[in-house]
């Protein structure tokens, strides 16, 4: 039945070498074969060999078959192919099947080969010949393709050669056809899922542009470059217009951004390219309404957003050649890889390249994308680094405004310090000059008077002299007084007191407790307690006749009480206070009022009590 074809390969060889060349090679490229189509059978022998027809590998139905749908048999004879190897005999034959569209079945004399997949228009195929269904003669492998010969469907070449010598075409194919494009789609789906939470925080508008081109570009890729993808439906092949249209306009306009590309023409010019999509979109809906939208077509839709690509294509270069940064370069090499391989693909496509040449925008889209992925992710380490130096900088100058601050407060305190510190000054110079004006130097003005008169006794005289001495001594006392504790003042004035009333044969009985500290305590008001008293005791001598002066010092929770007693002779507490020998309990009276206080007196026939009674606060 291949008596024919057997014959043509025995004499000339698949290349039309001579055998002496032709033993010499570890690999042949197979471009014969005889095909027969519109066939229901499933397995070779179901097929009538007789009635095929001589074909040209590559068998590019959009050439050969253009309205054909269905199943072509061909029968490929390897027996001149298998002579012209060199090889040794423990080698493994291999046939390497570059392209077979959309659904390819081998069988090697009847036996069927494992391929592993059912859809393989997308796949290389490395098909080992078992050394037990070869035959002396008359070998021939038998392939069932089904598909559709609008879209580019059929059979490529096929190479036949030692395993060794065809691993690093078949692992190349593989990488471009296969495992590039599942490497794209992880990379598309991991960087969307990456680009919407990084958007949701940032809010930037290129990051906004990746997140929708990652959307954009996923679906178009799962129609098409996926490994067991097939012949395009009626709605995939709208999926995949719209979505490679919106893919290629986002594509610009993320590079613009980018490029920080601003102004009224660019603005337009983004416009022009949105709108552009949406027109060529609309227009390819509509040719697949009417069931008339095929590759061609789809691709024909592609050319006028192309010249907007072209256009950010020369903006990159130029800008890339003027700040040559490493993710400048590389979006602009990226960018003109992909625009190669979109060319060149698209020619494929529209069967202006070869049947058997490998699809380049798997490979050129994974460098542009991962171009696009790099320079986001520079430029959101530039806008972190631009953050952490403007925090630097806000930081350095909140610094010298708060040492600039400090120092003026510095100043400002220093400056309130002196002035309180003058004030202080001037109010004591005040105070003593008062205190010695109306204190010592009136009773000294007396004394001097009494001493003028002949008739005055000088005990009287020595007795004013001792009471000036005495006020200045507590004015003395009030200045070294120290905190804001009575008890220093008190116990001063008891060491006054003591040997003068020894003198006098009077008793006294020192009564005091530890006191509270009382936070308006000054020189002044510390004066003011002891002369109150100071008045109280010299009343008592005055007009009492005492043997014995009690004073006494309580506190509790709120108040601080002194008192002063004897046991001498009383006085009528309800005389007018204007009688001149009661000025002293109108003094007394009014310095109990300026520490806020309350003085009380109780006289009668067992003697007289004074009671001063101070707030702890005021």
């Amino acid at each position: 039945m291949y008596l024919s074809a057997m014959a043509a390969c025995l004499l000339m060889g698949p290349t039309g070498m001579s055998p002496a060349i032709a033993q010499e090679r570890v690999s042949i490229e197979i471009n014969t074969a005889r095909s027969l189509e519109g066939r229901d059978a499933v397995r070779p022998q179901e097929v009538d060999f007789a009635a095929a027809r001589d074909t040209a590998l590559p068998d590019n139905w959009l050439r050969t078959r253009p309205t054909f749908r269905g199943v072509v048999w061909y029968a490929v004879p390897l027996d001149g192919a298998l002579a012209a190897l060199s090889m040794r005999s423990d080698e493994e034959r291999v046939v390497l099947v570059p392209r077979v569209a959309d659904r390819g079945e081998f069988w090697l004399n009847g036996e069927r080969l494992p391929t592993e997949i059912g859809v393989t228009r997308n796949q290389t195929l490395w098909l080992p010949l078992p050394p037990h269904a070869l035959r002396p003669a008359g070998n021939f492998l038998q392939v069932r393709v089904e598909g559709v010969g609008e879209v580019r469907d059929g059979l490529s070449t096929l190479e036949l050669g030692t395993a060794s010598a065809l691993r690093l075409a078949y692992e190349t194919r593989r990488l471009f056809q296969t495992l590039i494009p599942v490497l794209l789609l992880i990379l598309l789906a991991g960087a969307g899922f990456a680009a919407l939470p990084l958007w949701l925080k940032t809010r930037r508008h290129a990051h906004l542009l990746f997140l929708l081109l990652s959307v954009c570009w996923l679906p178009r890729n799962l129609a098409v470059l996926r490994p067991d993808a097939g012949v395009p439906s009626e709605i995939a092949l709208v999926v995949v217009l719209v979505t490679s249209l919106f893919g290629s306009a986002l594509t610009g306009m993320l590079v613009l951004e980018f490029l920080g590309a601003q102004g009224r023409f660019w603005r337009q010019f983004e416009r022009g390219m949105v709108g552009a999509a949406a027109l060529l979109s609309a227009a390819g809906i509509t040719w697949a309404l009417s069931a008339t939208l095929t590759p061609r077509v789809l691709i024909m839709l592609h050319w006028p957003l192309f010249v907007f690509l072209l256009v950010v294509l020369i903006t990159q270069i130029r800008a890339a050649a003027l700040d040559p940064r490493p993710p400048q370069i590389a979006i602009a090499a990226a960018l003109t890889l992909w625009s190669v391989a979109a060319s060149h693909d698209l020619g494929q496509i529209t069967d202006f390249v070869s049947f058997d040449s490998i699809l380049w925008t798997p490979a050129a889209i994974f460098v542009m994308f991962s171009a696009l992925a790099w320079r986001t992710i520079a430029g959101l380490a530039l806008a972190r680094s631009s953050a952490d130096m403007e925090v630097h900088h806000a930081l350095t100058r909140v610094s010298d405004e708060h040492g600039r601050a400090l120092e003026q407060l510095r100043v400002e305190y220093d400056r309130k310090k002196e002035d309180e510190h003058n004030a202080v000054i001037a109010r004591e110079r005040s105070r003593l000059l008062h205190d010695l004006h109306d204190g010592m130097g009136s009773q000294l003005i007396t004394a001097l008077r009494m001493t003028r008169r002949e008739e005055v006794p000088r005990e009287e005289v020595a007795r004013v002299i001792e009471d000036s001495l005495d006020d200045m001594r507590l004015i003395i006392d009030s200045l070294d007084l120290e905190e804001r504790d009575l008890l220093p003042l008190l116990g001063n004035l008891r060491y006054r007191l003591e040997p003068r009333l020894h003198a006098l044969g009077i008793a006294l009985q020192w009564d005091v407790e530890p006191l509270p500290e009382l936070d308006y305590l000054t020189p002044e008001t510390g004066l003011a307690v002891v002369r109150i008293v100071q008045e109280a005791v010299n009343n008592a001598l005055r007009h009492a006749s005492p043997h014995l002066i009690r004073v006494r010092a309580r506190s509790d929770a709120q108040d601080i009480e002194l008192s002063v007693s004897d046991d001498g002779h009383g006085f009528d507490t309800q005389l007018d206070k204007r009688d001149v020998n009661h000025r002293g309990l109108t003094g007394m009276r009014m310095r109990a009022h300026g520490l806020r206080g309350q003085l009380t007196i109780d006289s009668g026939s067992t003697g007289t009590r004074v009671t001063l009674r101070m707030p702890l606060h005021r």
